[in-house]
């Protein structure tokens, strides 16, 4: 999966106004990895919450829609982090 791939993925499924979750998610995640006590282990449920609290905000009301909108972003967010991690590591084998 390239990066036209994801954004048409994103393009899909979420609205055009969630879209800015997602690099806010990415924004914050950048960050909660760089925070000492912050497990890794907690960083995609925070990603998750502050998802749907950012995409309810955006899109002005708390409803279940909105919220799935949330959660599909932080996910996005996730899957772009993981992407672009993977992308760029270098392994043993392939150098």
């Amino acid at each position: 999966m390239n990066e036209t791939d994801l954004l048409a993925l994103a393009n899909q499924f979420l609205l055009d106004k969630a879209l800015i979750v997602v690099v806010a998610l990415l924004v914050v995640g950048y960050f909660l990895k760089r925070t000492p006590h912050v497990p890794d282990w907690s960083i995609p449920w925070l990603l998750t919450l502050a998802g749907i609290v950012l995409a309810c905000g955006i899109l002005q009301a708390y409803t279940m829609e909105n919220s799935v909108q949330g959660i599909l972003a932080a996910g996005v967010a996730s899957l772009t982090h993981q992407l672009w991690k993977q992308t760029t590591k270098k392994r043993g084998s392939e150098q």
